[in-house]
């Protein structure tokens, strides 16, 4: 029997306070995750500043956890997509994406680390769901353009158009020094035929002056009002820019925080919360809620409740590994666009780790599988 990834959200269920996520909400996002494998990372976006518990579902596909070998179809792989996928046109162009990006000694295989799957979920979902789709690069990767251009060629099924590739050439070329092109989205659920580009880098004094040079038709005054909120509280920003043959006005702006699996910074996360309720971006109840996510989960004293295939590879590692789920909060974005308010988002993800005890150097070990898996056989 195939395990799948709606095992893993009813172990985040008793954390997903209905004022955030309602129990509809769950229910459809459910009927997604019962169509793919249970991998190590997956979320959701939350709006923070609306009453409805509405929530999209977001999947990561890595080559550590066999999600990138389930995406490209290869053989042996303990899940496979079912059939109502992987016979739709769009479902079909992700296979082959996945199977170039499995392969090694390609460019695909040496410049991406990892793809993310959003699904937007208003109300029941289709028979076959329809995710947006982004490329995140390697940290080493050279971003070379061929990659961007190689991946949504087969996602799309054609060439970028020439006008939307001039576009996203003049953006990556006016980048400061200092900034990155970090992943590339194609918003196949929202029928728009630009792409989506998103650089680390850029701080609250540089991204303004970016998006002046690449003729970004927003309101700068409003973006740096909003940006001037929260710019004491955050460690990194990302921008997000939706790039046609123009760049479109609407933008977006991550606010992340350290990056650090073992530590849920609920401090500051509350503190850059509490600045989103003061400006009327965030209801307190939502607030509530994400701070209330925060945490981790195991099963040692209830293995019956893991779900099947980790109790597998547990028996398989050993007594000395424990697999363990860790609630965080990825990321708050901020959202501009011409004729409305700010808005703000959370995303928030579940993560699939394992704890282990080195018995030679006499210490624990946190990380994926294999870090844990050699760390306990010595």
């Amino acid at each position: 029997m195939a395990h799948a990834l709606n095992e893993y959200l009813r172990l985040a269920e008793p954390h997903l306070a209905p004022s955030l996520v309602s129990p509809t909400a769950l229910e459809h996002i459910g009927h997604i995750a019962r169509l793919l494998p249970p991998v190590t990372a997956s979320g959701f976006e939350c709006r923070l500043g609306q009453d409805e518990a509405l929530a999209d579902f977001g999947v990561r596909l890595l080559a550590t956890d066999g999600s990138r070998a389930v995406l490209a179809g290869r053989e042996g792989t303990d899940f496979s997509l079912p059939d109502s996928l992987r016979t739709h046109p769009v479902w079909e162009r992700l296979r082959h994406f996945g199977a170039r990006w499995d392969e090694p000694g390609t460019l695909l295989h040496e410049e991406i680390r990892d793809v993310f799957l959003e699904f937007d979920v208003d109300g029941a979902p289709p028979q076959v769901p329809i995710p947006s789709f982004f490329i995140e690069y390697a940290r080493e990767a050279s971003r070379r353009l061929e990659a961007m251009e190689e991946s949504l060629a087969l996602l799309w099924g054609e060439p970028l158009a020439p006008a939307v590739r001039a576009r996203v050439v003049a953006c990556v070329e006016a980048l400061p020094p200092e900034a990155r092109v970090s992943a590339v989205g194609a918003m196949f659920s929202r029928r728009f035929d630009g792409v989506r580009l998103c650089f680390h880098g850029l701080g609250p004094d540089t991204l303004p002056d970016y998006l002046d040079r690449v003729g970004w038709p927003g309101e700068r005054a409003a973006l740096e009002e909003l940006l001037a909120q929260v710019a004491q509280r955050v460690e990194r920003l990302t921008l997000c820019l939706d790039v046609g043959a123009t760049v479109l006005p609407k933008v977006g702006v991550e606010c992340h925080l350290a990056e650090s699996l073992h530590e849920a910074d609920s401090e500051r996360w509350a503190l850059l919360l509490q600045r989103l309720v003061e400006r009327g971006l965030c209801l307190p109840a939502k607030r509530d809620a994400l701070l209330g996510w925060l945490g981790h989960s195991h099963t040692r004293s209830r293995p019956e409740a893991l779900p099947g295939n980790l109790r597998a590879l547990s028996a398989r590692v050993g007594p000395d590994a424990l697999p363990v789920f860790l609630r965080r909060i990825n990321h708050l974005k901020l959202v501009l666009q011409p004729g409305q308010p700010p808005e703000a988002k959370a995303y928030f993800a579940l993560l699939q780790r394992w704890l282990g005890y080195d018995g030679r150097r006499k210490r624990y070990v946190f990380g994926d599988l294999d870090e844990v898996r050699e760390a306990v056989r010595g």
